[in-house]
């Protein structure tokens, strides 16, 4: 009997917490000039939960061509929309995917997200000195 109200107890508390959710980029400091909206590399990187390096970095690149007129901002926000249908909680790959699908249909190559990882290594190795 205690087992299970334990049981009823853990499985209430956890049914009745909320989800958390969070702004991924520091926010900005608006002066009476700019414009209070994100722009849309701030809503590509939290709309998508893009929290590596690699992932920002390619939210960049991706800002960059359709800053530079390859990419359609319409298609970009679009395949987002997509991408947040598919799976809520981790949408990047579903963007990644399919933004490489249709920038290709437009004859726009865009490498994978694998080509924007940092070639730093993140700690020392064995056997190296430290400077």
């Amino acid at each position: 009997m205690r087992k299970t109200l334990r049981f009823a107890v853990l499985v209430l508390a956890l049914t009745t917490t909320s989800v958390v959710v969070g702004q991924i980029t520091s926010p900005r400091v608006l002066s009476s000039s700019r414009s209070t909206s994100a722009t849309l590399e701030e809503q590509l990187l939290n709309r998508l939960k893009a929290t590596r390096d690699d992932q920002r970095a390619y939210v960049k690149y991706v800002v960059a061509l359709t800053k530079a007129g390859k990419l359609d901002r319409r298609l970009v926000v679009a395949v987002e929309r997509y991408a947040l249908r598919r799976n809520a909680q981790y949408p990047f790959p579903f963007f990644e995917r399919a933004l490489k699908y249709e920038a290709a249909k437009r004859r726009v190559v865009l490498p994978t997200v694998r080509n924007f990882a940092s070639t730093r290594p993140s700690a020392p190795t064995a056997g190296s000195p430290l400077p």
